[in-house]
């Protein structure tokens, strides 16, 4: 058993830590499938799970890459791939009450 432990601690110290990063979108680069949020590049992967926010109107809604937008507000929880962000969940987030 602790063998095992210590393969899955060490497999996810390789895989990386998961943080979070806010903000809106400045650029989308489709060919590389990649966003840039805050100066950062993020990698997007066909198993990043995208979602629209429900704005208090019921379930959030499925997304896709093609749905993304610049100048979208989102939340993404990340995860890094040898040092480089990838997003493993994008929200995008309600615009309607923004404070400017």
């Amino acid at each position: 058993m602790k063998k095992q432990l210590l393969v899955l601690l060490t497999l996810g110290m390789s895989i990386g830590m998961a943080a979070d990063i806010k903000g809106i979108i400045q650029s989308i680069d489709n060919a590389q499938k990649t966003i840039t949020i805050n100066g950062t590049v993020i990698g997007v992967m066909p198993y990043t799970k995208i979602e629209q926010d429900a704005c208090g109107m019921g379930w959030d809604s499925p997304k896709k890459f093609a749905d993304l937008k610049q100048g979208d507000l989102v939340d993404v929880d990340l995860i890094y791939n040898n040092n480089q962000p990838v997003a493993e969940e994008i929200e995008i987030k309600c615009m309607q009450n923004r404070a400017y």
